[in-house]
């Protein structure tokens, strides 16, 4: 089945769902991010956007805005196969997301394995981090999210120039 025009398709629990792709703001966050975890983590793996990955191969197909995959996990992979879930995986809210949907794919997410589901939110400037051994913590303007080995500031995440 091919995408219909400025949208792509995943498969939610065996249906079909068309999913808007991403305006520039939100392509230019997701980048920025990408290139966060590629500093953060060096060589150990790779950081990419418009990840697609099965979570439950047969009725499950996602895809994550940003995504953080560790090598070890990269080289089990099957590669003529579908991509496995990530060790993180990144959600920037668009208008048309739903706190429903996001709560699903997070728990989706780390049932299957990744070990950090982030839901970052543009309008609001804030970032949810869910560790999958750790409670849920909300980084806002002025704070610092520990990653790999660094810690990034929300404010440059959000710094508009950069978008």
């Amino acid at each position: 089945m091919e995408d219909p025009p400025g949208f792509r398709l995943e498969l939610h629990n065996g249906e079909v769902v068309k999913v808007g792709r991403p305006r520039p703001k939100h392509w230019f966050l997701q980048q920025k991010l990408a290139e966060l975890f590629r500093a953060a983590f060096g060589n150990r793996g790779r950081a990419g956007t418009e990840y697609a990955f099965r979570c439950k191969p047969e009725f499950d197909l996602r895809v994550a805005d940003v995504v953080w995959v560790s090598r070890m996990r990269l080289r089990t992979m099957d590669l003529s196969g579908d991509f496995e879930v990530p060790e993180i995986v990144v959600e920037v809210l668009s208008p048309s997301n739903t706190t429903a949907e996001m709560m699903e794919k997070k728990e989706l997410c780390l049932n299957a394995g990744c070990q950090e589901f982030w839901v970052v939110d543009p309008r609001r400037e804030v970032i949810e981090v869910t560790r999958a051994s750790a409670p849920t913590v909300f980084y806002h303007r002025g704070s610092h999210i520990p990653i790999g080995d660094l810690s990034c500031s929300v404010d440059e995440i959000f710094k508009p120039e950069e978008l």
